[in-house]
């Protein structure tokens, strides 16, 4: 999120606890940091529409089951790659900290050391993946074992590619990271589905993911140098935290997906799925800006300075995105659904708006998680975990119909942020009555 402070991560100025003379707005359009999230901000718009048109084409392409199909690998794909989002997160926490101390050859170690190890852990999960194959297809009513192999190799090759952008955006190299967002993730999944899914339907348009996938990983080679013993094993440690927080949200944000896959009628599943691709533009939107936020926090720790103006101006910026995503979709006609999907997807529209509302309240709490990883915290950690685990409880027992399911996830969502007031200085409400406190490093591990 930008930053009231101008310059690199680096900057030990006076704390920006009370906006200057030029006030904040001046500030930030000033700030170096702000053209960076306007930059990535425009990617990332860039590439949700990118992906968004991915999906409403294959809504278009394909029957409502066979949507629901891809609705719901995609939605295990995500949770499948929430560890390695926790691995990003964890490694541009520690390579902005370590570059606000002046130790770039420490950094440089890291991502050499994380690199071959991911590369193991994505062979091992492949070998899993495959041998799954006959339970993942009967499990999930999938049409074909194709499907899910190519599905996995998405997952697998996604690994890579998440673990690639933590790197460059802990070196704040947004303009890679915005490049990527925009195109492999966005842009060019819709330009390679159209051909591959007319040639061969649920599985060209999970190989249009794969295509994509292998051009970002691409756009994301570096240089790796020698690694620090000391180093990479505290990393390690520290990736457990990012690990479970990130696991538990991708969780509250796609298991319903799964679930609805499972236990819902194939055409309702796919009504419910468009309905939550509507809904989750609230929760994807200001994406960018957590992105931005983590290691500029970090950063922050390391210097000394308050990080409450970056904080708010991020959570109140994704109230604004999905607040107007929210009254975008309600004051819409009922027929925006059937113009952008197709009319045998008129009936999902009733679930849009408050999908679009559940999704906002998430956005926030995303943004709670990146300044909790920053700032070193446990307790918003386990809050998450355990709603994660309420939700899908509450799903499996109450979720036979959509309306259902969505209330339950609403329900999880506002319980998260209650907890988190009521337990952090660093709440929002907490954060709008003033500064938290003397800003601290993030604690060894």
């Amino acid at each position: 999120m930008p930053s009231v402070v101008s310059g690199s991560p680096v900057d030990t100025g006076t704390p920006d606890t009370t906006p200057g003379r030029r006030g904040l707005l001046g500030s930030l359009l000033a700030s170096p940091a702000a053209r960076s999230g306007l930059l990535l901000l425009v990617c990332s718009v860039a590439g949700h529409l990118g992906n968004y048109m991915y999906y409403v084409l294959a809504a278009r392409a394909l029957t409502p089951a066979e949507f629901a199909e891809v609705s719901a690998m995609t939605g295990l794909a995500t949770i499948a790659l929430m560890p390695a989002t926790g691995v990003q997160a964890a490694m541009a926490r520690e390579i902005a900290a370590l570059t606000a101390r002046g130790l770039p050859d420490e950094a440089q170690g890291l991502i050499r050391f994380v690199t071959r190890r991911m590369a193991l852990v994505q062979a091992g999960l492949f070998v899993v993946l495959l041998a799954a194959a006959p339970a993942a297809v009967a499990i999930l009513d999938l049409g074909s074992v194709g499907v899910w192999l190519t599905g996995a190799l998405w997952i697998v090759l996604g690994l890579g590619l998440q673990v690639s952008q933590g790197i460059h955006q802990g070196r704040e190299h947004f303009g890679r990271v915005g490049a990527i967002l925009a195109g492999p993730l966005g842009i060019l999944r819709a330009v390679l589905l159209v051909p591959l899914a007319a040639v061969a339907g649920v599985v060209g348009a999970l190989g249009a993911l794969v295509l994509a996938t292998v051009v970002g990983l691409v756009m994301a080679l570096g240089r790796t140098g020698g690694r620090s013993v000391a180093r990479t094993q505290r990393v390690a440690l520290n990736v457990r935290p990012a690990l479970v927080a990130l696991a538990a949200f991708a969780s509250l944000t796609n298991l319903d997906l799964l679930v609805a896959k499972v236990t819902l009628e194939p055409t309702e599943a796919g009504l419910y799925a468009s309905a939550a691709l509507l809904g989750k533009i609230a929760l994807y939107g200001p994406s960018a800006l957590a992105l931005m936020l983590l290691p500029k926090v970090a950063a922050r720790l390391e210097a000394g300075l308050s990080v409450r103006s970056p904080a708010l101006l991020t959570m109140a910026a994704t109230l604004a995105t999905g607040g107007a995503v929210v009254l975008a979709i309600v004051l819409a006609p009922a027929s925006l659904v059937v113009g952008v999907f197709g009319e045998a997807y008129a009936d999902a529209y009733a679930l849009a708006g408050p999908l679009a509302g559940v999704m906002t309240l998430l956005a926030l709490v995303y943004v709670h998680i990146m300044v909790t990883l920053a700032r070193g915290d446990r307790r918003l950690i386990g809050i998450v975990a355990v709603a994660a685990v309420v939700q899908a409880v509450g799903l499996l027992v109450f979720g036979d119909t959509p309306v259902r399911m969505v209330v339950v996830s609403a329900v999880v969502a506002v319980g998260v942020l209650v907890a988190h007031e009521a337990s952090s200085r660093y709440g929002l409400v907490r954060l709008c009555l003033g500064e938290p406190g003397p800003a601290a490093r993030p604690p060894a591990s």
